[in-house]
């Protein structure tokens, strides 16, 4: 065995490079099956360290006892965790290829259900609705949970056919890509519309997630904040006031501010066009 092996920082450099990849994963597993990253970082601990108390995995996680009771009881409703009877009682994940299945069939029921039943509903709202929608007058709205946040941005982009920037973290773009964002991206392009994204991180592991975003071009530099930043090129804007601050951020905590104020919307534009101009591209292929 080499000398530098048996180096204390050496280990500790392993260690926190074997987090940062248990990390990762959790990341793209809960964005991809829609669970709050604790959530999927707690299941994927479980597969790591295997059957365990909910008092040991407090500990090897550090996280409050009484938040691990709560997130486990929701692991086990949704069929990610069992437990056993004995005492004390050990946490069992679930084989992850049947956890994805549990979730799929459960999102193609959600689906069909919305399928049968929304032309009839459609129908019913149309019946009391007297009240011509749209406004002239600036809007403004917050939206929270990140699944409604990217809903949101989703159908703005669709109905986009102008530039649109986007300012945020690499960690927002994995989530992203386990959204439906990119085929509205790809709508967008189509209908002649452009799509810019300014990030912090062009780590080889991390392109294939930013390539695969469809965006017309990515730059990466300096983010003005942990937040992040959509200009709809003087038509509206949305801003989170994070996303990324740290590994266990609950997902119904992003909350993103949403309005097409003039004033507001053109001085964001600035703001990421600005960012775009000293930015370095990057390079996908």
């Amino acid at each position: 065995m080499q000398q530098q092996d048996l180096d204390p920082k050496n280990f500790r450099k392993n260690e926190l490079g074997i987090i940062e990849h248990v990390n990762d994963v959790s990341l793209e597993f809960s964005s991809m099956l829609g669970l709050e990253f604790q959530a999927g970082q707690i299941y994927m601990t479980l597969l790591r360290v295997g059957p365990t108390t909910t008092g040991a995995l407090a500990k090897e996680m550090k996280i409050d006892r009484n938040k691990i009771y709560r997130v486990i009881e929701d692991l086990v409703s949704a069929g990610f965790v069992s437990m056993t009877i004995s005492s004390p009682k050990l946490c069992i994940p679930t084989d992850p290829e049947n956890a994805i299945e549990l979730v799929l069939n459960k999102k193609k029921k959600e689906i069909d259900k919305i399928n049968k039943f929304k032309k009839e509903m459609i129908q019913k709202i149309d019946g009391v609705i007297t009240a011509p929608f749209g406004t002239s007058i600036p809007t403004f709205r917050v939206i929270q949970g990140l699944n409604n946040v990217y809903s949101s941005i989703g159908i703005s982009i669709e109905n986009s056919s102008d530039v649109v920037y986007i300012v945020t973290s690499i960690k927002d773009i994995i989530r992203m890509y386990h959204s439906d964002i990119p085929e509205k991206i790809k709508i967008c392009t189509k209908n002649g519309g452009k799509v810019f994204v300014i990030t912090n991180s062009d780590e080889k592991k991390m392109l294939s997630y930013i390539k695969r975003l469809n965006a017309t071009e990515v730059k990466i530099g300096k983010l003005p904040s942990n937040g992040r930043i959509l200009a709809f090129e003087n038509k509206q804007m949305f801003m989170s006031d994070s996303t990324n601050v740290n590994d266990f951020m609950d997902e119904s905590s992003d909350i993103s501010l949403c309005t097409d104020a003039t004033e507001m919307t053109h001085n964001i534009t600035k703001l990421c066009q600005f960012l775009w101009e000293v930015s370095t591209p990057i390079n996908l292929k």
